[in-house]
């Protein structure tokens, strides 16, 4: 398993990849736009905006995503986790989902992933993905 910080902005995400990327001397490796997801309603303006990057650096990530609803203090950061293992996902989730706000349900995704968005009970808020898709 490896905890990642996810950072969300409210159309900025893109520069601060961009900014980020070079304060950690790392490299973005992926950029997703909303307009890339199949069969995705995307808020309006947000075709060209982040809905989910990642940049590198060493053995470490950043994830990056733009959203449209209003970022409260403490809303712009998730935990998301990469697991190795459908079963390490399962109980990951379904531990945090008890007593807590399902925003995803866990399920296959368009990007090979097994995905999750969620906050607990205490109000942390989780992504969880195992990259299952053969390269």
């Amino acid at each position: 398993m490896k905890l990642v910080p996810y950072l969300t902005f409210g159309g900025a995400a893109e520069e601060a990849m961009n900014f980020y990327a070079d304060v950690v001397q790392g490299e973005i490796i992926q950029l997703d736009r909303y307009n890339s997801a199949p069969g995705m309603q995307i808020p309006e303006g947000f075709e060209e905006k982040v809905l989910h990057g990642r940049v590198k650096f060493g053995d470490n990530f950043l994830y990056f995503s733009d959203t449209d609803r209003p970022i409260a203090s403490g809303d712009s950061v998730s935990l998301a986790i990469e697991f190795s293992s459908d079963e390490q996902i399962n109980h990951a989730f379904e531990k945090l989902s008890q007593g807590g706000n399902v925003q995803i349900a866990l399920a296959q995704m368009f990007w090979g992933g097994k995905y999750a968005k969620l906050t607990d009970k205490f109000g942390t808020h989780w992504d969880l993905n195992h990259f299952n898709k053969t390269e």
